[in-house]
């Protein structure tokens, strides 16, 4: 399975977040950190904020911080809000495609089953454990 780039970018802000869930960088400077485009970077940050994963702070001193602790954010979830819209095949499309093989082909549920595999697994980690260390907790305020 692969995963859309603009996936790929969330997970790097994510993980580069949680290293230090305390403290908020400015987009300017996540772009930097992760090598994510500045252009995708705010349509990411806007996506995270509105799975609740992720808080913005407006003005000068603004920035983006993790809304949560990082050992409450599953990557199964993280990836299954950021891919909901791409199918694996064209009979995963809710209009069903144009497969010439139904209604005797059973690859469907093959590739389904495989994919849920892959996202039960993802469910198994955390954003946590991929950060290197202990990541401090996520202040309240």
């Amino acid at each position: 399975m692969r995963l859309l780039a603009s996936t790929d970018f969330a997970l790097r802000v994510l993980l580069r977040l949680a290293a230090d869930p305390a403290r908020h960088r400015s987009t300017e400077v996540l772009a930097g950190e992760t090598g994510v485009p500045r252009n995708h970077l705010h349509k990411i940050v806007q996506e995270l904020a509105e799975a609740g994963l992720v808080r913005t702070i407006r003005g000068a001193r603004g920035g983006v911080m993790l809304a949560v602790p990082p050992d409450a954010i599953r990557l199964g979830a993280v990836v299954r809000r950021l891919e909901r819209a791409q199918v694996l095949v064209e009979c995963f499309r809710p209009d069903g495609g144009a497969c010439c093989l139904l209604p005797e082909c059973r690859l469907r549920g093959a590739l389904g089953g495989a994919r849920e595999a892959f996202l039960r697994d993802l469910d198994r980690t955390t954003l946590a454990d991929c950060v290197g260390g202990a990541a401090s907790p996520v202040p309240v305020l």
